[in-house]
């Protein structure tokens, strides 16, 4: 059960913005949005190197790093029970399931050097219905719906990027640069084309895949396009954002990753030796 935030002013009890990041749904290029805007106020849940992020681990977090603003994480898993706050605002953006399976198993392949078939892969559990149980943390499709619609800010989709990051601004109520790069681009989608061409294959993503197909459409049909129709008229204001083509990142992205690289995940590194030195 998730700790009770302390009920002071102190920079514990700051509020953030939870990203909730879905491997392979353009979630780097709105991470680097967050990162841009918060600099070292951004929190890469990553370094930590497990799952799920907790209480525990944020409270270490913000000893760290002050008032952060925002935190990002593949590893949340149903983050409003682990550590999020009632008064924290939770994103996430979804993505076409069967596809975002394919490219990331292709991203695994390309990236990591896997040398697994796809159908070992694809019969691990990890690798199945991963957006349902990062939202609900376990594989319950009417709890992750009922978290998007109660307890989410903002639910975006892959396929809607620019709409959905303006969107966002929206609901957020915070004045976002939302000028993004577009990172960690496939060499080629050789492998992603192969499996969404294979009967077989797409069997298999649509399987293991299924509560993930429930969730996006929920998402899509029911809370995403409405709500564009609704408020059609006040994101018309908001600017389209520039997709960046830079060599080098913005310098409070760059202070954010450095910040988080050689100063987060080192202190992690130094608190967990103390901790193994202190039990043996």
């Amino acid at each position: 059960m998730r700790k009770q935030p302390c009920n002071g002013n102190c920079y514990l009890c700051s509020t953030m913005i939870v990203f909730s990041h879905i491997p392979k749904t353009a979630g780097t290029s709105l991470k680097y949005i967050l990162r841009n805007n918060y600099g070292v106020k951004h929190i890469d849940a990553l370094k930590t190197k497990r799952t799920p992020y907790t209480d525990e681990d944020l409270r270490f977090a913000k000893k760290i790093f002050r008032e952060p603003q925002a935190i990002t994480g593949h590893n949340f898993l149903d983050p409003l029970s682990n550590f999020a706050g009632p008064d924290d605002q939770l994103i996430t953006i979804l993505r076409e399931p069967v596809t975002r399976c394919a490219s990331h198993y292709q991203d695994n392949m390309l990236r990591s050097n896997l040398s697994i078939s796809f159908e070992e892969w694809i019969s691990h559990a990890e690798n199945q219905d991963l957006s349902v149980k990062i939202i609900a943390g376990s594989t319950d499709v009417e709890k992750a719906k009922r978290l998007l619609m109660e307890a989410y800010s903002f639910t975006g989709i892959t396929e809607y990027f620019d709409d959905s990051v303006r969107f966002m601004q929206l609901q957020l109520g915070k004045p976002l640069n939302l000028d993004y790069r577009r990172l960690i681009t496939a060499r080629n989608n050789d492998i992603k084309n192969r499996l969404l061409g294979d009967d077989a294959s797409l069997k298999l993503l649509k399987k293991y895949n299924s509560r993930d197909a429930e969730l996006y459409d929920y998402a899509l049909n029911e809370l995403f396009l409405p709500a564009l129709e609704t408020h059609s008229e006040a994101l018309e204001r908001i600017p389209r954002p520039e997709q960046k083509n830079i060599r080098r990142n913005e310098p409070t992205v760059r202070n954010s990753v450095r910040f988080n690289k050689f100063i987060y995940r080192q202190l992690i590194k130094l608190m967990r030796s103390q901790n193994h030195h202190e039990k043996a």
